[in-house]
């Protein structure tokens, strides 16, 4: 249940669309719990979408952010209950749909933790940001990635070379940033540079949809589910 606090705290739902939707998405969303607003975007690259949508948050005074891929389906409440902990990051769970496919969208000390606790908050060390809820604290203190080139909070990596460059002390660390994702470059970044560790939430189980779903040690065609 929500409590007092958690009605009086605004959220900025940005939902970041890449393909086309789902029926079965269409029904989540519409089914969800929004205590705020919604925010779409669309046709700019990852990072650029998601730095669109932490920018909005801060200027339009909303108390929370949270990521929506629009190929993930939460539970109704799951924005309220990843409200109720009280943490400034954190996700649900979902599932890889490309290979490993069926593990969840996070990882451990360099692995896909597979056999991560069910019934207790845990950290990992990074996660996809389909279902991920950000206190503006955190965007309002993070001192920004490469801010010059348009990616102060979310910046992607994939392409980056030097796998060697992300490490303690190292002060171009700051300038590139770890060759990963734009999700799990914030992650890193939230962590090294502020000591705000990614926290999961077991309890909010989301599937993974397109023209298959990934579950837990699952993939087979998608179901509506309403």
């Amino acid at each position: 249940m929500a409590g007092a606090w958690e009605q009086s705290e605004n959220v900025l739902v940005g939902i970041l669309h890449v393909d086309n939707t789902t029926m079965h998405w269409a029904c989540g969303f519409r089914n969800l719990i929004i205590p705020g607003a919604v925010m779409p975007v669309t046709g700019m690259p990852y990072d650029h979408s998601r730095n669109a949508v932490c920018q909005a948050a801060l200027d339009n005074g909303f108390t929370w952010c949270f990521f929506l891929d629009s190929d993930v389906v939460p539970p109704r409440d799951a924005i309220l209950r990843l409200m109720s902990h009280r943490k400034p990051l954190i996700s649900g769970v979902y599932y890889r749909r490309s290979p490993p496919e069926g593990v969840p969208v996070f990882m451990k000390d360099g692995n896909w933790y597979v056999n991560y606790p069910r019934n207790r908050l845990f950290e990992v060390d990074v996660c996809g940001a389909g279902c991920l809820l950000i206190h503006r604290t955190v965007l309002e203190k993070f001192p920004g990635q490469r801010p010059g080139a348009g990616k102060k909070w979310f910046d992607w990596r994939v392409d980056c070379g030097d796998r060697n460059l992300w490490k303690e002390g190292n002060p171009e660390a700051l300038k590139a940033g770890p060759p990963m994702s734009e999700d799990f470059t914030f992650n890193v970044a939230c962590k090294k540079l502020l000591g705000i560790p990614t926290v999961i939430d077991p309890s909010v189980q989301c599937y993974h949809v397109g023209l298959a779903e990934a579950s837990q040690n699952s993939f087979r065609p998608a179901q509506v589910r309403v």
